[in-house]
């Protein structure tokens, strides 16, 4: 990974990391130092296909904003992923995956094209587990974005233990760009 990219998708990191210690109780200040903040009229709840901006607020004038798509058991509301696209500085985007706590760490975080079963596995790094969710990140540059969001979905996984089968879940990746463009726009 160049090291711009390696710094594009720390700095989205930290920005999602400070989002989520904040909601676990930080203070609003510390988060806005810590997190480029975006201007309070960002398309809140906005959807771009399974896609939605979500965004908490750090003082009464701003607000943190990602993009976000959950998914969790129908049958007990367990958590089994929860993506989350940033806007990087340059043209590009950072994807960042949080899945609960006890997952084998070794195993990777993966995801490749849904319907190109020659695409390239490819793998994310793991930042840190924290607030019951472990998380981890990539650098995607514009045609990266462009090629997730027109191919229609990725498989994502990762593994609970070195034996474990991988859990595998289908993420729809339609509208991702479109998606990063409006958090970009509301940005400037």
């Amino acid at each position: 990974m160049s090291n711009t990219l390696k710094t594009l998708c720390q700095s989205a990191v930290l920005a999602a990391l400070s989002l989520s210690v904040m909601t676990a109780g930080a203070t609003a200040q510390t988060a806005e130092t810590e997190a480029k903040a975006a201007p309070v009229d960002t398309p809140v709840n906005t959807l771009f296909g399974d896609w939605a901006i979500r965004c908490d607020a750090v003082t009464v004038t701003r607000n943190i904003c990602r993009l976000m798509q959950e998914q969790v058991l129908r049958t007990d509301n367990t958590l089994v992923v929860r993506m989350m696209g940033l806007p990087a500085t340059e043209d590009g985007a950072v994807m960042l995956a949080q899945v609960p706590m006890g997952i084998y760490l070794p195993g990777g975080a993966v995801f490749r094209l849904e319907n190109d079963a020659e695409a390239e596995q490819v793998e994310m790094i793991w930042q840190r587990c924290f607030a019951q969710v472990c998380e981890a990140a990539i650098a995607l540059t514009a045609e990266q974005v462009d090629m997730y969001d027109t191919g229609g979905s990725i498989l994502f996984g990762y593994r609970t233990g070195p034996e474990a089968e991988p859990i595998v879940t289908r993420v729809n990746m339609e509208n991702f760009s479109a998606g990063i463009a409006a958090l970009k726009a509301s940005e400037e």
